[in-house]
């Protein structure tokens, strides 16, 4: 691959914001990109902010995969026994119980699998 603003020499890499080559003369090297000199350094510093941001945030997601479930979890037993108190096992409060209860357990399932597969990798 060429330099983009120079044909006549190699290039050493290629800009992380308009992926054009770069010989050594065009680039600036930021440390997690090259960028071109002069031109794309301040987009390449904002797209490393952003990517640290949401490493950070990934790596703290799994820690949380308790949090929603056992919120609905507890809504859940608290209007199952709001329903069952009254003795209507089919009113609303008790249906909705159930219901959170439920939710409660596809949600638990679903960040457990996504969480621990991506943890894998």
């Amino acid at each position: 691959m060429r330099c983009f603003n120079h044909q006549d020499v190699q290039a050493i890499g290629t800009c992380k914001a308009c992926h054009k080559g770069l010989c050594p003369e065009c680039a600036n090297d930021l440390g997690h990109g090259l960028a071109c000199a002069g031109k794309h350094e301040e987009v390449v510093e904002t797209y490393n902010a952003i990517i640290q941001r949401n490493a950070r945030v990934y790596s703290a997601a799994p820690k949380n995969i308790l949090i929603a479930p056992i919120f609905y979890l507890f809504m859940g037993l608290i209007f199952v026994y709001f329903g069952y108190k009254d003795d209507s096992m089919t009113g609303l409060p008790f249906i909705m119980g159930v219901g959170f209860i439920v939710f409660s357990i596809v949600i638990f399932v679903r960040n457990y699998s996504l969480f621990k597969s991506n943890s894998k990798n």
